[in-house]
């Protein structure tokens, strides 16, 4: 799921892989990687997660990667400056409509300039994940959490993984967008910075040490949240890393949380969970 810049590097002249620079369009516009195409995966908010509106989401992602011309034998490489909250989140739209393949540039452009390699500004195609009508095309329906899934969670043996700031989770600090500050009840916590060292992932040991020290067993479902499931999805690549393989992500995450008054909520510094 991840690729060194000296390893892509080596492979890129063979034309199969193809760089997906999920910095800002600006950004890609001024510098990007040999080939590069721009795909604004950042910007998309789930209108709501029920199954209407993931089915929405994996219609739109879809069609993003059908317009860029990715899949099959173009095998797409998501990339920002630095390994952070973006790319994996490029990878985890692209595992869900079923493409196989993708990889994370580790270390993003930065890594690829300090390998030597050349850069030059972006040009041709640009595009950004929207939601779409939903629609019977298949996808992964096991990578994302329902809201009902969520609330559900106790009961179906799953644990709720929240990766924001500790102020985000004490209910401290609280995004303007967000109705209301606070956690998912009986949430397990780690910021998913910890998971990166240097812009980097770290090796699998140490994140299973810290996903162990926040209470996460490998053997047991985790759903991953944050504000809007980018760092989220940053977490299940970095769980997965370290060899826990039931993971998905509450799309949704905090902002709509908070958006829906009858949704139960805690504040403060966390208890045993």
């Amino acid at each position: 799921m991840i690729i060194t810049a000296a390893e892509f590097m080596s492979q890129l002249p063979q034309g199969k892989l193809v760089p997906v620079d999920v910095r800002p369009e600006v950004d890609w516009r001024k510098e990007t990687l040999p080939g590069g195409v721009s795909l604004n995966v950042y910007d998309y908010f789930i209108p709501e997660s029920d199954e209407t509106g993931i089915a929405g989401m994996a219609a739109g992602a879809r069609g993003a990667f059908e317009r860029l011309g990715l899949g099959k034998d173009r095998i797409p490489v998501f990339f920002e400056e630095q390994t952070g909250m973006i790319s994996p989140r490029g990878l985890w739209f692209y595992e869900l409509v079923g493409l196989e393949g993708g990889l994370i540039l580790d270390g993003g452009i930065q890594a690829w300039r300090a390998a030597g390699g050349e850069t030059a500004p972006g040009t041709g195609a640009t595009d950004a994940i929207r939601q779409a009508e939903a629609s019977a095309i298949p996808f992964r329906r096991e990578l994302v959490a329902s809201t009902e899934q969520v609330l559900a969670h106790e009961a179906d043996g799953a644990d709720i993984f929240d990766t924001r700031r500790r102020t985000e989770f004490e209910g401290t600090f609280v995004h303007p967008c967000c109705a209301r500050p606070g956690r998912i009840p009986h949430s397990h916590f780690a910021f998913y910075e910890d998971l990166l060292q240097d812009g980097r992932y770290r090796s699998a040991a140490e994140i299973r040490a810290i996903a162990e020290a926040a209470g996460l067993l490998p053997e047991r479902e985790v759903i991953t949240y944050c504000h809007r499931g980018a760092r989220a999805a940053t977490a299940l690549y970095g769980l997965r890393l370290a060899g826990y393989d039931k993971v998905k992500i509450y799309t949704g995450s905090w902002h709509e949380w908070a958006g829906n008054a009858a949704l139960p909520i805690e504040i403060g510094p966390a208890q045993e969970v």
